[in-house]
């Protein structure tokens, strides 16, 4: 099976987010709001990589190269490709200006992604454009009523992704007020971005890795 397109990516993204949590099969299906069934099946294909492991039928899953899965599921990602978007234009070229405009807005769910997320969470580059998760085209609408923005057949320096499940939203935080991806989606879209995107996404990585040693040893003072 491809473990890096579909529903799979559900069940990825939720052992990654919560690494080092282990997980029975049953609650990790819950989690991810996929079935039992393909729960079971992302299991086995990633013992057989040897990505994870599982001692028992009844034992519960364990990331094992918790890394190397990330990596190669943001290789076969590419955000820019494969991601619809719907563009519009803001007069507000400040980046930093125009996230305060989403502050105190009673708008549909969103989070920023991409180089946008990057500044948020672990500055490195600034952007010229920002990308944005909603869950709709009508929410991309309703957000630019909110912010006034001017609708653009292209080249909009505003791009609202539509998120292909609400899977994508999974994990995403408030920072400063405004809401962002995960770092696990955040490392996914940027690692094959253009503009310096592969370097934005070592900045997260280093981010990622340091919340895992903490949930680790913070695991292991609970033990």
């Amino acid at each position: 099976m491809n473990l890096f397109g579909g529903r799979a990516v559900a069940i990825l993204r939720v052992l990654l987010v919560n690494y080092p949590k282990t997980w029975a099969l049953r609650a990790l299906a819950k989690e991810a709001g996929v079935s039992l069934g393909l729960a079971s099946k992302v299991s086995r294909a990633l013992i057989r990589e040897k990505i994870a492991i599982r001692d028992s039928e009844r034992a519960e899953l364990k990331l094992m190269n918790q890394r190397l899965l990330l990596w190669r599921w943001a290789m076969y990602n590419n955000f820019s490709a494969n991601t619809q978007f719907i563009e519009y234009y803001s007069r507000e070229e400040d980046v930093s200006k125009f996230f305060e405009k989403f502050k105190n807005k009673n708008g549909p769910e969103y989070a920023f992604t991409a180089l946008a997320g990057a500044l948020l969470v672990a500055p490195f580059v600034r952007p010229t454009n920002v990308h944005i998760y909603v869950n709709s085209a009508e929410d991309a609408e309703k957000w630019a009523k909110l912010l006034d923005l001017m609708p653009v057949e292209g080249n909009g320096n505003v791009k609202f992704a539509i998120a292909e499940s609400k899977g994508i939203l999974y994990g995403s935080k408030e920072v400063n007020g405004i809401r962002v991806v995960s770092d696990i989606q955040l490392y996914v879209d940027l690692l094959n971005y253009p503009a310096r995107g592969a370097e934005a996404a070592g900045e997260i990585m280093k981010a990622i890795e340091k919340h895992w040693k903490t949930q680790k040893g913070d695991l292991n003072v609970r033990k």
